[in-house]
């Protein structure tokens, strides 16, 4: 290794774990969910008043907020001036286990770059190591590959060569929601009472926090916070009407 950095503040979350919680939390504080898909948005008069959902089902609503991943994009009724431009990027991780009999085989979180991919090895409090994650550009394709899986556990050996010898559990691949310059887009769009939250690619459940508290401020209030101002979704639309200015 060229060189390190120790880092005692760095912390990480299992996503799985969080995402339950959340929804526990949301239940006890009255949140009700439709666990339906929503299937199109509903727009009358040029201002958003709800969505239906693949059951059938109506939900009358003066705002939306759009908060897809990677299917932002995707969602019927949305006028095709105001879609986001989300695409999806795909990423392979690979779970496996620790041994617990003579403490633990790793303690912290490892972040690398090898031969220019970046790598990451998580420790879970439940003995889970979790090594991700490639990065692909290849649409909406979610195969695990042989090619991708080698390309991770070879990385990490070369962080820790003993992860060879852990038990193998599971193999997974997602899609990432990413923008044009891969930053969220967060805040109001061109279509009356549709917002987003979308954008995030590599950094989703880590900016949770803050595009929650971002998008509360913004519905109480009518006003983006300071902090999620440059990512409005408006940033895209004004590079492209002056691009395509005459000369």
């Amino acid at each position: 290794m060229r060189g390190g950095l120790r880092v005692d503040g760095d912390h990480q979350i299992d996503p799985r774990r969080l995402a339950g919680a959340l929804v526990a939390a949301c239940e006890r504080a009255g949140v009700v969910f439709h666990r339906a898909w929503a299937e199109r948005l509903t727009v009358v008069r040029d201002r958003v008043a709800g969505v239906v959902t693949a059951d059938g089902t109506a939900l009358d609503a003066g705002r939306v907020v759009l908060a897809g991943g990677s299917l932002s994009g995707r969602l019927a009724g949305v006028p095709e001036d105001v879609l986001p431009p989300v695409r999806p990027v795909k990423g392979q991780v690979v779970r496996l286990i620790m041994p617990q009999r003579h403490g633990p085989f790793l303690s912290r979180t490892v972040r690398a770059v090898v031969r220019g991919s970046h790598v990451y090895l998580v420790p879970r409090e439940s003995g889970e190591l979790v090594v991700g994650a490639t990065s692909e550009e290849m649409g909406w394709d979610t195969t695990v590959t042989a090619g991708g899986v080698y390309e991770l556990l070879r990385d990490a050996h070369e962080l820790v060569p003993g992860i060879t010898e852990l038990p193998f559990t599971e193999t997974r691949a997602g899609l990432r929601p990413g923008s044009p310059d891969n930053a969220p887009l967060l805040g109001p769009t061109g279509l009356e009472g549709l917002l987003l939250a979308t954008g995030h690619y590599r950094n989703g459940v880590l900016l949770t926090p803050v595009t929650g508290d971002a998008m509360a401020h913004l519905l109480s209030t009518g006003e983006l916070p300071e902090e999620a101002r440059p990512f409005t979704p408006q940033r895209f639309s004004t590079a492209t009407a002056l691009t395509e200015q005459p000369a």
